[in-house]
């Protein structure tokens, strides 16, 4: 069983502002975001248990690469769940 921090359980609006992807985007620029948090921006919002910035994770690790998942058929983005 795997315990959820509260920053984990809350989602990122419980996180400090200058870690959350969209300040820092704002305040650094997109070179100092992972392409997870990029990705993170674009979604918005993850879903019960997962956050924005873990769904860019997953989506990362399932494609391989973003500029694999940005050529991905529309189909196989709506296929995931998690």
């Amino acid at each position: 069983m795997q315990v959820k921090t509260k920053r984990e359980s809350k989602g990122i609006v419980s996180w400090p502002v200058d870690e959350r992807p969209r300040e820092r985007l704002l305040s650094c620029g997109p070179n100092a975001l992972t392409d997870a948090e990029l990705i993170a921006i674009l979604v918005r919002v993850g879903f019960e248990g997962t956050s924005a910035v873990e769904l860019g994770r997953n989506l990362i690790k399932q494609f391989g690469s973003l500029r694999t998942m940005a050529e991905a058929p529309i189909s196989a983005l709506m296929d995931i769940k998690d």
